[in-house]
């Protein structure tokens, strides 16, 4: 395969990542790192990557091919304050030393002190567009840190044309360094082609039809709505079920309020966090994906779904407008009479949710993470003409 990168006898670079800021558990930004780095490694066999993780993250990281390396550096995941200054303070000597051509921060954050060419990923502005969703000592940790990151960064990659947006209006000295990269649902997103009494479902007493929600329990994913526009049409659907998958995160508890005191509250079942093969069963069978999201940077699971060849219901907000085109029915998220009306067209209008299923097919094929590693490497490539020039 030619190198995006290729010139003839050159010196093969060395590109630095870093994983470090991110849990465990693989969340949003842990995905992307797994799907960016995967397809890095794919395109690009003449440079070397060099992947700095935490102890406890390492294990989602492990890739076999040569010009990879996971360098767990830096302190535990549960030293978090100690460990953030740790690398804040040792990681610019760290780079140096190991005379990187270039680094990435993937998690929205970079080092105070720049010793090499920086490029950045900044997800999204959350915690400026919408300050009640992050707790106040976090948000004004995050605040400092994204104001030093914009100025060190000699590029900002950044996951739709909204995130870009918001960065350019809250920092307008970066307009000219921020390029959009969409995300891409990963390949095993995909219908499965087999009957669900087959599937691992059956086996976990799934045999009911049901809607589906995924993503974090926290107020900013509106779950609290999507229970209670669900409740509004309990009675006319009374076999369908709805499922909410997720991690619990900031402000949990009235979505588990929310759950427990609605009239179909036996019907409404909360899973927790599920496998990466199970959501895509679950995304399979299900018969309308519900995401109507306050705020997304991207917006992955909508896409997700539809490249399952799932009905989907979304916000007319943010970026998932821009992510989902035509293939969604968008809704204010603040509306339950909206989002409870889309439910019920999809759920009673077969014909309907057939052309939903095609359109939604059709704009996840238009997004892949091959092209994002593609366009990544030419940031990098611009950002090193720039230092060279």
């Amino acid at each position: 395969m030619r190198s995006p990168f290729f010139v003839p006898n050159a010196t093969a670079m060395r590109f630095a990542l870093n994983a470090m800021q991110v849990r465990a558990a693989k969340s949003g930004v842990g995905q992307y790192i797994h799907a960016l780095m995967e397809s890095l490694l794919e395109v690009e066999r003449n440079h070397h990557f060099t992947l700095y993780c935490s102890p406890q993250n390492v294990v989602n990281y492990r890739f076999s091919a040569p010009n990879y390396e996971a360098r767990v550096w830096g302190l535990p995941e549960r030293a978090r304050t100690f460990r953030l200054l740790y690398e804040y303070s040792f990681l610019p000597g760290e780079l140096k030393r190991r005379g990187y051509d270039l680094f990435h921060g993937l998690s929205n954050f970079l080092p105070p002190r720049r010793v090499c060419p920086f490029v950045v990923t900044i997800h999204d502005l959350t915690y400026y567009v919408q300050p009640e969703r992050c707790p106040p000592v976090r948000r004004r940790y995050w605040y400092a840190m994204t104001r030093r990151t914009v100025d060190v960064a000699d590029a900002i990659i950044t996951v739709s044309h909204c995130s870009k947006s918001d960065i350019e209006h809250f920092f307008p000295h970066t307009k000219g360094r921020v390029h959009v990269i969409p995300e891409a649902p990963h390949p095993r997103f995909r219908p499965l082609g087999v009957a669900r009494d087959c599937s691992g479902l059956g086996a976990a007493g799934i045999d009911f039809p049901y809607v589906l929600f995924v993503g974090t329990l926290e107020p900013g994913k509106n779950v609290e709505r999507v229970i209670r526009a669900f409740d509004a049409i309990a009675q006319d659907f009374p076999s369908h079920h709805l499922l909410i998958v997720g991690d619990r995160g900031w402000l949990y508890e009235g979505i588990l309020a929310a759950a427990e005191n609605a009239r179909a509250a036996s019907r409404i079942h909360l899973l927790g966090h599920k496998g990466d093969q199970e959501v895509v069963e679950l995304m399979n069978y299900c018969d309308v994906f519900v995401f109507p999201s306050l705020y997304e940077g991207f917006g992955l699971p909508p896409l997700e779904a539809m490249a399952c060849g799932v009905p989907v219901i979304t916000s007319n907000r943010s970026s998932l407008p821009e992510v989902t085109g035509d293939a969604a029915i968008l809704v204010n998220p603040e509306s339950i009479e909206e989002i409870s009306e889309a439910m019920r067209r999809v759920l009673s209008d077969d014909a309907f949710a057939g052309l939903m299923r095609e359109k939604g097919l059709a704009r996840a094929r238009e997004f892949s993470w091959k092209k994002a590693a593609k366009e990544t490497l030419r940031v990098y490539q611009l950002v090193l003409g720039n230092a060279n020039s």
